[in-house]
């Protein structure tokens, strides 16, 4: 008679291996007091005269610039990353720099873990695809 437990031992070593070959996955307390500035977004590079921003704050609070509008939002590290609903203001813009902040709010709404690249954190989505590379503010 076969036991159910040996025969899945293989599997479950193995996922257990595969999930620690992922990208690092960051912990609250990385995150928390760190501000970062947009590099690309969706691929893109974005505008140097629109600022998209991200920092975090404690207490699962972030918030920053898209682009134009400062905004407000949660986020949470329970099982990755996402945000919150975001808060913005709603001051008006040039076209472009719009379009690049509709792009940057897009991605935090998509955004579904975090990972680091250098000293740089790529923002991933569902599907696994990077979605911002954003480096160290400086102030």
């Amino acid at each position: 008679m076969r036991r159910p437990v040996s025969a899945l031992a293989p599997l479950l070593f193995g996922l257990t291996l595969a999930g620690c070959a992922g990208p690092e996955v960051m912990a609250d307390r990385n995150l928390a007091n760190t501000a970062w500035i947009a590099e690309t977004i969706d691929g893109s590079p974005v505008r140097a005269d629109a600022r998209s921003t991200l920092r975090f704050f404690d207490r699962q609070l972030a918030g920053g610039s898209l682009g134009c509008n400062a905004y407000s939002t949660t986020y949470f590290t329970d099982n990755g990353l996402r945000f919150g609903a975001i808060a913005a203001t709603r001051k008006a813009c040039g076209p472009e720099v719009m379009q690049q902040e509709q792009r940057f709010s897009a991605v935090l709404d998509a955004t579904r873990s975090v990972s680091r690249a250098d000293d740089a954190i790529v923002l991933i989505d569902a599907d696994g695809k990077p979605r911002a590379r954003l480096v160290p503010l400086k102030s």
